[in-house]
């Protein structure tokens, strides 16, 4: 089974739209390399699970699962966050994904814009018989 976050590392890196922005090769699970956190290499996104926990159950047994996602986007200017952020919701809204929390704010560490926004879904649980 593909964790929640490998899923939605798909979901964004074979995008055309979001591709010609944001390399997909700039789109890191969990942390971003020190190497990589870079002015000079932004835009760039991290996919992070925040919870999950399995719900919906009939006889005992668990259908499916919430999963909480968040999405950080890194950019130079507030004109490419503009740009990028909506692309990204368009994606995880056409995935079942409703938006449910946000921040901007300047990322002191490495002097670029961030948005952060987190995501919820139920997702089915794959039972192989």
């Amino acid at each position: 089974m593909m964790l929640p976050i490998q899923e939605v590392e798909m979901i964004l890196s074979k995008n055309d739209a979001l591709s010609s922005f944001v390399d997909p090769g700039r789109i890191f699970l969990v942390f971003v390399p020190e190497a990589d956190q870079d002015t000079e290499k932004a835009p760039m996104i991290r996919i992070n699970e925040l919870e999950s926990h399995r719900k919906d159950y009939a006889d005992d047994a668990a259908l499916t699962f919430e999963v909480d996602i968040q999405i950080d986007l890194w950019t130079k200017t507030l004109k490419e966050a503009q740009q990028i952020q909506p692309i990204i919701d368009d994606l995880m809204a056409k995935n079942d994904f409703q938006q449910y929390a946000s921040a901007f704010d300047r990322d002191p560490d490495i002097a670029l814009y961030r948005y952060a926004r987190r995501y919820r879904a139920t997702k089915m649980i794959d039972i192989q018989i």
